[in-house]
């Protein structure tokens, strides 16, 4: 499945990102690219029922859709930011 690939791909660049601490994700922030048909429901959706089920809980995640569909990214689903609880 694309879109469990997807999740599992957006996920594990959370975790390298955290690296081995012992840091909780308060907040993920996602984007959208300008020309992606990935749907923004699903995309928060599945990263908080991933979160719940490999960390034990659910941080807030917002998706934003990006404007630029000439950019680099236009086409893909990109981590924008996170904040730590703390």
């Amino acid at each position: 499945m694309h879109e469990s690939g997807l999740i599992q791909t957006l996920m594990h660049r959370v975790e390298v990102e955290l690296g081995n601490g012992d840091d909780r994700v308060k907040t993920l922030c996602f984007e959208i690219g300008a020309l992606s048909d990935t749907n923004p429901t699903w995309l928060q959706q599945g990263a908080a029922h991933y979160a719940l089920e490999m960390w034990g809980y659910e941080p807030e995640v917002l998706v934003e859709r990006g404007q630029d569909a000439t950019g680099p990214h236009a086409l893909g689903v990109t981590l924008r930011s996170m904040i730590l609880e703390g």
